[in-house]
């Protein structure tokens, strides 16, 4: 080898040591500007979400969690369609990111779209059979459906005592559609005796956000990842 071709190789991997260093440098830069996102979401600061999730994506990010996160932020701005964009998005990516398909889900059930949402659902069910949200959400899709023998064989499938207040929240869900008050409110406080009232806000706001009929009052959302209904921005499945 010859000096030039010497300086030739030298060079080259100096460029290589650059390109290197400044795709880390660009990686750092997005995880950073999500970091940042994701705590304007969790403090509601949606606007502010969706600026800097956006700057993550333009940084050439192929994380799922970017489009999951611009796609929550979608939804609580009610821009739905933009919303569902991205979390096909996000689940293009990565076809099994629960997240994603969970906010999915409820945005179809925010949409109105109940058949819509309950497939949603029927697919976290089989990637995640023990949780107690999706079941949840299927009782609440099935009677929006008007399909009342669907809700209620669920709700005697699911697991009681619950690490969450899902199975008196889906008792209360059918006795509100019955009309049976006094029912309503001894599940509410069933629910509340047992669990504690951040777990409870969680399945009371959700039923407030479909205005399912005299849902129990709710506090300001929790902005929390996986305690917001469904907004989720984890990485796993939820209880």
């Amino acid at each position: 080898m010859n000096s030039e071709e010497r300086v030739k190789r030298f060079l080259y991997i100096i460029c290589l040591i650059l390109l290197a260093r400044s795709s880390i440098a660009d990686q750092r830069s997005v995880d950073a500007a999500l970091d940042r996102a994701i705590n304007a979401f969790n403090k509601g600061r949606f606007e502010e979400a969706e600026k800097l999730a956006d700057e993550a994506e333009k940084g050439g990010s192929k994380k799922p969690e970017v489009a999951n996160l611009l796609g929550a932020t979608y939804t609580r701005l009610k821009r739905y369609d933009d919303a569902v964009e991205k979390f096909n998005q996000a689940l293009a990516l990565d076809p099994k990111f629960y997240p994603a398909r969970l906010n999915l889900a409820e945005t179809k059930l925010l949409q109105g779209k109940y058949a819509d949402a309950q497939n949603e659902y029927q697919v976290l069910k089989e990637q995640d059979p023990d949780s107690e949200v999706v079941d949840f959400k299927l009782v609440l899709c099935f009677l929006l459906e008007g399909q009342d023998v669907k809700a209620n064989l669920t709700v005697d499938t699911m697991k009681f005592p619950g690490k969450t207040p899902a199975y008196y929240y889906a008792r209360a869900a059918i006795a509100l559609k019955r009309g049976g008050k006094e029912a309503v409110d001894r599940y509410y406080g069933n629910a509340k005796k047992y669990y504690t009232d951040a777990q409870c806000e969680f399945f009371a706001q959700s039923l407030k956000e479909i205005d399912f009929a005299a849902a129990p009052p709710a506090a300001s959302p929790v902005q929390t990842p996986g305690l917001t209904p469904a907004l989720s921005t984890q990485t796993g499945p939820m209880n």
